[in-house]
């Protein structure tokens, strides 16, 4: 199965991906409305990107009383007429993989296995790639990391 992952180390913080998801999914050139997050930390000097790491045991599922977001496949669905924008699974994720943005909750679905961001990006800062146990490794130090900030 294919995953889309986030490599910090070759962003360069355009937001590029953030702008070009926004408005194939919103309809609007607004990076905040994008399902990626490009956060910047002016004291350490670094970009970084967060984006849906589609969890096999997704926390985001798990709080959403109303059966919005589902497992199908490698990657969490988000079912907007069920939402009630209650936020629980912007809360729940702990790697800030959903976010929300004028009452909208925004999150990567891959655009259905074919993601624009990773077209987009010049710096290779994204990929959508099969899973191999390297990366799942990397993965996992990844979230150690995030799960400290």
């Amino acid at each position: 199965m294919k995953y889309l992952y986030a490599y910090p180390e070759k962003c360069s913080g355009c937001r590029m991906c953030a702008i070009a998801c926004a408005l194939k999914h919103q309809g609007q050139c607004n990076p905040k409305m994008g399902a990626i997050n490009i956060v910047r930390d002016e004291f350490e000097r670094y970009e970084m990107q967060f984006v849906c790491l589609q969890c096999d045991d997704a926390e985001c599922v798990r709080v959403c009383t109303k059966k919005a977001l589902r497992k199908e496949g490698n990657v969490v669905k988000r079912d907007d007429k069920r939402c009630i924008r209650c936020r629980m699974c912007v809360i729940a994720c702990p790697y800030a993989g959903v976010h929300s943005f004028k009452g909208k909750i925004i999150k990567c679905d891959t655009c259905d296995g074919d993601p624009l961001c990773v077209k987009l990006c010049s710096t290779g800062a994204l990929k959508y790639e099969e899973e191999t146990r390297e990366i799942v490794e990397r993965r996992k130090a990844l979230s150690k990391v995030l799960l400290k900030h």
